[in-house]
């Protein structure tokens, strides 16, 4: 019996645990969109105030991840970046459009709205454990939930059962008869 009070205790102690690993889980999944409005932000920006750039892609890369390697002039230095081709991936030796950072040459922005480097690979690797964590946690909220009702439910019953035993002891006291006495009839 100690045993399983003590289980119980655990179980409740853990419970507060869950909703926060669950509300963690959803701020991880926000941060890739977060991530990804930020950056779309940012590309608008360089457009406004970067240096506009021609570039060439060098080579295209296909492996996990498509990738263009671009070349390019900037502030009278050869420069060389990679971005991440998803929707647009351009042959070696076509030529795009870019603006250019004044304040950090390896940061620019394509015609077609793709930035330098590989961003927000973390973010996503994040938002998805985010997504896992909220999982799990969801489903040891709701099975707490369960337990608790189960339990409920469980205790209803037992109270009933007593209640029963209870009303039928109690009948079965107050309907018997009891034997007349040998000395009451004797006088």
């Amino acid at each position: 019996m100690a045993t399983v009070q003590i289980l119980r205790s655990w179980w409740r102690a853990r419970y507060p645990l869950y909703t926060l690993g669950l509300v963690v889980g959803l701020v991880m999944m926000w941060l890739p969109f977060k991530t990804f409005e930020d950056n779309d932000a940012w590309a608008s920006r360089l457009r406004v105030d970067g240096v506009p750039e021609q570039a060439v892609v060098d080579e295209l890369v296909h492996k996990r991840r498509n990738t263009m390697h671009l070349r390019y002039e900037f502030a009278g230095a050869q420069r060389q970046a990679e971005v991440g081709c998803w929707e647009v991936c351009l042959p070696a030796g076509s030529a795009v459009r870019i603006w250019v950072n004044p304040n950090d040459p390896e940061d620019f922005v394509t015609d077609f709205g793709i930035l330098s480097g590989h961003r927000g690979r973390l973010q996503g690797v994040v938002g998805a454990a985010g997504l896992v964590l909220s999982g799990w946690m969801a489903l040891a909220v709701l099975a707490r939930g369960y337990e608790t009702r189960r339990d409920r439910r469980r205790q209803d019953w037992q109270r009933q059962q007593r209640d029963q035993r209870r009303r039928q002891l109690t009948n079965a006291r107050a309907g018997t008869k009891r034997k007349p006495s040998r000395h009451h009839g004797q006088q």
